[in-house]
């Protein structure tokens, strides 16, 4: 709660606190990554099939948690696998969550935008369009002829543009 306050106000990251502290704990194998909304359940293996097992059984752990606490899960869901040759890897079997199956995908976004192979390619891509939108939007404010002041220039500047710049540049 020190860090800051989670979207909505004051009263959320009281619940948040306490809905994640009862959140099942990982294994050896398997790493949670929490912010926000989001979730990020993460195995590690050399192995495929050692993959899916791992990650089955904390599924079913969290499964159990998500029913007695009463959470929905309302996004779509998706897996994908960092290898340094990913079609070398014979495709495992298919991982469900309360039956519906999760999808492997070469792409998704967690925060950042993430492919098998961890190049940051489509995040850099992602973040220099929003950039430049941003510019072209408050392109006309911040030009020299402009009649705002260069302090106030400066202001949009550092409340608009360098925020989209620097999402998750320490990635």
């Amino acid at each position: 709660m020190q860090a800051g306050v989670a979207q909505g106000g004051l009263i959320y990251p009281v619940l948040f606190s306490l809905y994640v502290n009862d959140m099942p704990l990982p294994s050896h194998y398997v790493e949670l990554a929490l912010c926000a909304d989001d979730t990020a359940i993460i195995t590690t293996s050399r192995k495929p099939t050692l993959l899916v097992s791992y990650l089955e059984s904390y599924l079913e752990d969290v499964q159990r948690w998500l029913s007695k606490w009463r959470i929905a899960i309302v996004s779509k869901n998706t897996a994908i696998i960092f290898a340094r040759a990913v079609r070398r890897f014979i495709q495992p079997r298919p991982v469900t969550l309360f039956g519906e199956p999760i999808e492997l995908v070469d792409t998704t976004r967690l925060w950042v935008t993430l492919d098998t192979r961890l190049t940051w390619s489509l995040h850099i891509n992602q973040v220099r369009k929003g950039t430049a939108q941003m510019m072209g939007m408050l392109g006309p404010h911040l030009n020299r002829k402009s009649d705002l002041s260069v302090r106030n220039g400066v202001l949009l500047y550092k409340q608009l543009i360098h925020p989209i710049m620097d999402y998750a540049c320490h990635a």
